[in-house]
């Protein structure tokens, strides 16, 4: 068994971090809390009984907040899960405490994570890295979480007329208007339609349930991999991690790879020269490391059904991990992760319950305090 453990440390690689993902100045601890903890905050709030035990725990966070010491932050997951809410005045409830403790701090999508840790490998392989423009981590709002930027753009019939709107208005009260305007599209996606609105929303094309649709057929796509782990018994119980590196690579990249070598002007053969730098090439990818290990994990058991559900744990910890400080992950996550060791390895707390948090937003230092992990 030990000799096993050896052996997996040394096929572990360092740790590859973006150049151009700019993180936040403040030395604050970026703070990520799974849905089900949000929940259990807003009941604390509104004094349900289910959230008497986390009363203290609110007060932290609140205090936490006040005090500059911790920045609750929201992902798009965050936005598409709340659409499982069904009751207006329960989701309004976890919005209001989101909106108190977040104020719409949002992190960047993960897909645009991937896409600048995918480019710094390349540019291991190149001798002139393509020079990028950096890229906020944390941003606001769900535009932000959705990686679409955060600005607002005013269209006329000649095209982008929005810096001539800005003069005409005056430049102070316009900003101010747009503020406005991002705080209350924020507050409306999150809190959600009230049962009044839903018909003329549908009526103009609103379709919540699109984005639920390809969370299905991703998970869709990792249940189709069971029948071949049952037909190829040894995987499950050998190198399960290797098929999913590859297949992580094959399918999550499949898209923005080709891309990211054309423009480097270099092939595949250039970068990897076998199956063990591929391997090493695609757990160098934090992000990408984080959703390898939780499908490692849940592959092991031949009877997972995959849903939804667990493409949103992904993505989410995939980004939290890496990127925050400390995260509160539900049970499955929490347990895949930590049998991994990834907190250690990303200098991350990672909690299994809202209980442990008051403890560690007191005493945690920000990893954006010290060098990145490797």
């Amino acid at each position: 068994m030990a000799e096993a453990a050896h052996s997996r440390s040394k096929e572990i690689p360092p740790l590859v971090w973006p150049r151009t993902l700019a993180l936040p100045q403040s030395s604050a601890n970026l703070v990520y809390l799974d849905l089900n903890h949000w929940i259990a905050l807003a009941k604390a709030s509104v004094g349900h009984s289910d959230g008497k035990r986390f009363a203290t725990t609110l007060t932290a966070c609140r205090a936490a907040h006040l005090g500059g010491r911790a920045i609750f932050v929201l992902s798009a997951t965050h936005y598409m899960e709340m659409d499982k809410i069904k009751k207006p005045e329960q989701r309004g409830d976890v919005a209001r405490i989101m909106e108190e403790l977040s104020g719409y701090a949002s992190l960047v999508n993960r897909a645009t994570v991937m896409e600048l840790e995918l480019a710094a490998m390349l540019d291991r392989s190149v001798t002139e890295p393509i020079v990028e423009p950096e890229i906020l981590l944390l941003g606001r709002g769900v535009r932000h979480s959705l990686g679409r930027g955060s600005g607002l753009t005013i269209c006329g019939p000649a095209g982008d007329v929005t810096e001539k709107v800005r003069t005409q208005m005056g430049a102070e009260q316009f900003d101010s208007l747009v503020d406005k305007a991002k705080f209350l599209l924020d507050r409306s996606v999150l809190r959600g339609p009230t049962a009044d609105e839903i018909g003329e929303l549908r009526a103009q094309g609103w379709q919540p349930e699109a984005a639920i649709q390809v969370a299905e057929n991703r998970a869709t796509q990792e249940q189709k991999l069971t029948p071949h782990l049952d037909g190829e018994t040894k995987w499950r119980r050998g190198r399960l991690r290797d098929v999913i590196a590859a297949r992580e690579l094959c399918i999550e990249f499949q898209d923005m790879l080709p891309r990211a070598l054309a423009r480097r002007g270099i092939s595949l053969t250039d970068v990897l020269d076998g199956p063990a730098s591929g391997r090493q090439f695609v757990r160098s990818m934090p992000s990408t490391e984080v959703s390898i290990e939780l499908k490692t994990a849940w592959h092991r058991d031949p009877g997972k059904n995959w849903t939804a559900n667990d493409i949103y744990d992904i993505d989410a910890m995939s980004l939290a991990v890496p990127y925050c400080d400390v995260v509160v992950a539900d049970k499955a996550c929490h347990n895949a992760l930590s049998a991994a060791h990834l907190g250690e390895r990303m200098h991350t707390a990672l909690l299994r319950n809202l209980e442990q948090l008051p403890d560690v937003l007191d005493c945690w230092k920000s990893k954006r305090r010290q060098a990145l992990p490797v």
